[in-house]
């Protein structure tokens, strides 16, 4: 599988993440801390978290104790990002040396709709290559 790298370091808006994203930055506002961390069998925690931005939402996932300092709208500073599909839902993580840090709060302006994470990723039957959204009805 290839992936898709962004060698110029731009900030990528969430509307703009696609599946094997990766090595980019971004900033987001936290909206939803869904659930408590889920603990792995080797004792290693993933916090999951709703983010916007002024494009969209997207779910954000982050391993380790980085995730616990983390709160309802935090401004978080992704450098390293990766948007990667998850049961088959697209999220944003870090990559193994990615950084996540919380650079304000409350500032920022963003809007919920659309989650990212709620499209079907799908072929092209047509058009050999990345994959594509499938957008759910509203």
């Amino acid at each position: 599988m290839a992936s898709y790298s962004n060698p110029g370091n731009r900030l990528v808006s969430i509307a703009d993440m696609r599946p094997m994203l990766r090595g980019f930055q971004c900033e987001v506002i936290v909206i939803e801390i869904p659930q408590e961390p889920l603990v792995t069998r080797d004792g290693q925690k993933i916090y999951t978290f709703l983010v916007a931005d002024h494009t969209g939402s997207i779910v954000m996932s982050l391993w380790g104790d980085i995730g616990k300092y983390f709160k309802v709208g935090d401004i978080v500073y992704i450098t390293g990002g990766e948007a990667k599909l998850f049961k088959g839902s697209l999220q944003l993580t870090t990559l193994k040396y990615g950084k996540a840090q919380r650079v304000g709060e409350h500032t920022k302006p963003f809007v919920e709709r659309p989650n990212v994470s709620r499209y079907q990723w799908v072929n092209d039957p047509d058009k050999p290559g990345p994959l594509r959204p499938v957008i759910p009805p509203s």
